[in-house]
């Protein structure tokens, strides 16, 4: 038996007190730009393609922030059937903050009538956004100290 696990790469950019995020259906939810690790290219090179694509905008790759494993038995196949590894770096802009749409806008793998924008959201907004995959207390951690220092983290999230 075979076992193949998605690996995806996505980027934390802030800048001026705004975080990077993708819009999905108007605004119905928000995550990390990035997306799948494709053959011949090193995860942190998806992450620099993948916010390329997303947004228009270059950036600089820095420090590994977290690991977000899903398992899709262990969550009800919340995100779908496939197991994922997301690689979340935190990311720095180069040259200017002009998002420019995608020729292709991406599309929920759920319901592709829903698709995704990327805005500039203020971090005083994060907390009133739907924000998928449930780490909101660990990103607002994040900004509020500005210490980002890597960690595990399973989804669906612990309660202790």
């Amino acid at each position: 038996m075979s076992y193949h696990i998605r690996v995806s790469a996505r980027g934390i950019v802030i800048n001026n007190d705004r975080i990077l995020l993708n819009e999905f259906g108007g605004g119905e939810y928000y995550n990390i730009p990035g997306g799948g690790v494709e053959p011949g290219e090193t995860v942190k090179q998806a992450v620099v393609r993948e916010i390329l694509e997303e947004s228009g905008l270059n950036v600089t790759v820095g420090d590994l922030i977290y690991a977000l494993e899903y398992e899709p038995n262990n969550s009800n196949f919340v995100y779908g059937k496939k197991p994922q590894i997301s690689l979340v770096f935190r990311c720095f802009l180069n040259g200017d903050d002009n998002i420019k749409p995608p020729s292709v806008p991406d599309r929920d793998p759920d319901n592709s009538a829903i698709t995704s924008e990327s805005k500039w959201i203020s971090i005083s907004e994060l907390e009133n956004i739907n924000y998928v995959p449930h780490i909101h207390e660990q990103l607002m951690e994040y900004i509020k100290t500005n210490i980002f220092s890597p960690v595990f983290i399973e989804e669906p999230l612990n309660k202790n």
